[in-house]
């Protein structure tokens, strides 16, 4: 059926107006994203309104994905990111014929770029969004390791990664199963256990590399005990189950200390418990160990030799930015120099660091902590986050006279820090006469060395990545193949991508202006300075992450 048609029959049976669907429209010429995907992700059409139309109106046959068994092979026909923007799987390969699951399995355009991607006809069926989603979450993210329902909890996670050993269910129980949990969590160097209570029982997630993955669950009879157990390690408030609580606790395992930081959240099953696990010996000592390439880093660490001034790393929640800020610290000289943080909280204690955490409700916030610590006279100054016109403020005049204050922001960009400040409110000539350096960066993850191998991507792949890479023929690629050391997923670590932006008399002339963010990204370039994704490709072709880490980490970038 013809895309008017389907808008005609959008416009009659959905009542979705011709403004709304003009906007759905441009983003759709924007990014090449299916219609039905965009109508969803808009909101003018609910999941499952738009599956009953697509299956009822333009009388489309559907599968639901946990009825068939997908090979293993069938998944690398179609590559990760191509997956995720056309909100597609492959589910079947026949004699030049592929069959695609889609959200939208009648958009024409995208099944002529299948086509192209991979050279065969392609034949589409109906599926659910969200069983799209869980199912590239589950398996592609995995590497493809066992091809199996996501559905089956408990067969996802034995095949797909070890599983947590758990004692039986008794009373007495419930504190080494805390350690367990925790002792699991330091063997798959995860940063984060997640422990939740759901209509169905329990579930059990840790966060590796980045990427949540699920493992068996204790007992749900234990999990009160369990609770209450982390509560008195945290000294929470056992009785307390409405409102949120945040504690803190260590505990000694493996001839360490091992400090966790506790967040439980009350849902409509039940209390669900968050843990950060804060391991001092993956703390990063060293700039060296951030994945800077080597040029970078020489810039990095002239701006840091600066005697004043503001320098910002920027980035969203979990890119690094505060494992950036503490490895500069450690780089400074805390000898002869007074360096003083407030933080949010603070997670690792450093040497000859005097570290604040702030405090809210007793009336200790950033700004007023940074008011204070200026008489106290330090020489460098580490704000966690600039959250507020007022601590911009004061942070940007402690940086005019003669303190160098380092701080983090929430942008997609370097230059975006910018816009984000001239919108905060912060007077241009601050920002001009104070800002020495921005750098943006993300966190990637890294090929497994056990089982990397070179292989061939497709074109489509490329072309997303950097369509004059296309004609090369003296590069080479690599992937994670999935082996029992990186758990099946074809990962080892991350590491970090970045793009650095040091400001020089133009740029200051222009900030004067108030520019807009294409200006200051147009002059950013004439300075010199490259993007997140040219910082990326080059790992890429080092053979140390893969094209499709690259790829989602900068999409917001393009």
């Amino acid at each position: 059926m013809k895309k008017e048609e389907i808008i005609k029959l959008l416009k009659e049976k959905e009542n979705i107006r011709d403004d709304q669907l003009e906007i759905v429209l441009k983003e759709k010429e924007k990014t090449g994203s299916p219609l039905g995907y965009l109508l969803i992700k808009f909101g003018l059409i609910s999941a499952e309104r738009w599956f009953n139309f697509v299956s009822q109106e333009l009388k489309w046959p559907s599968i639901r994905l946990n009825e068939i068994n997908i090979e293993k092979e069938i998944l690398k026909e179609l590559p990760e990111f191509t997956c995720r923007k056309y909100r597609t799987i492959p589910i079947f390969k026949g004699d030049k014929k592929l069959v695609c699951a889609m959200v939208d399995p009648v958009d024409d355009e995208v099944i002529e770029e299948l086509k192209k991607i991979t050279k065969m006809e392609i034949e589409t069926r109906l599926v659910r969004e969200y069983e799209i989603k869980e199912i590239i979450d589950t398996l592609l993210s995995h590497g493809g390791v066992e091809v199996i329902s996501p559905y089956e909890r408990k067969e996802v996670t034995t095949k797909v990664l070890k599983p947590i050993k758990i004692k039986e269910a008794t009373e007495s129980s419930a504190v080494s199963i805390v350690e367990e949990l925790v002792s699991k969590a330091i063997e798959l160097r995860a940063t984060d256990i997640h422990l939740e209570i759901e209509e169905d029982g329990l579930r059990l997630r840790y966060r590796i590399n980045g990427v949540l993955y699920e493992f068996p669950p204790p007992p749900l009879e234990l999990y009160s005990s369990i609770v209450s157990h982390i509560k008195v390690l945290s000294n929470l408030d056992i009785s307390e189950k409405r409102i949120p609580q945040d504690g803190y606790f260590k505990m000694k395992l493996y001839e360490r200390d091992i400090d966790l930081r506790v967040s439980t959240f009350p849902t409509i099953f039940g209390e669900v418990i968050a843990l950060r696990v804060l391991d001092k010996k993956n703390i990063i000592s060293g700039l060296d160990q951030l994945g800077f390439l080597p040029e970078i880093l020489h810039r990095w660490r002239i701006l840091l030799e600066e005697p004043y001034g503001m320098i910002l790393v920027t980035g969203p929640t979990g890119s690094g930015k505060t494992t950036t800020l503490y490895a500069s610290l450690n780089e400074l000289d805390s000898i002869h120099k007074k360096i003083i943080t407030i933080e949010d909280p603070v997670e690792y204690h450093l040497k000859n660091v005097m570290q604040t955490q702030i405090n809210p409700k007793a009336g200790l916030t950033f700004s007023v902590a940074l008011r204070s610590m200026l008489r106290q006279d330090p020489d460098i100054i580490m704000v966690g986050e600039i959250r507020d016109l007022e601590t911009a403020e004061i942070a940007f005049r402690a940086a005019q006279t003669g303190h160098l204050v380092l701080s983090t922001l929430h942008t997609n960009t370097a230059p975006a820090a910018i816009i984000r400040l001239l919108d905060m409110g912060v007077e241009p000539y601050l920002i001009s006469s104070s800002l020495i350096g921005v750098l943006n960066q993300r966190l990637v993850r890294t090929i497994c060395n056990s089982c990397k191998e070179e292989y061939t991507p497709f074109s489509e792949e490329i072309k997303l990545l950097d369509s004059s890479l296309l004609d090369r023929k003296d590069i080479k690629f690599y992937r994670g193949k999935g082996c029992h050391l990186c758990n099946g997923t074809g990962y080892g670590g991350r590491t970090g991508i970045f793009e650095l932006l040091i400001l020089n008399e133009e740029l200051r002339r222009i900030i004067m202006k108030k520019p807009n963010i294409s200006e200051l990204k147009e002059l950013a370039r004439r300075s010199g300075m490259e993007f997140l994704r040219e910082d990326g490709i080059k790992k890429i072709l080092q053979g140390i992450t893969t094209i499709s880490e690259v790829l989602y980490n900068t999409r917001k970038e393009d």
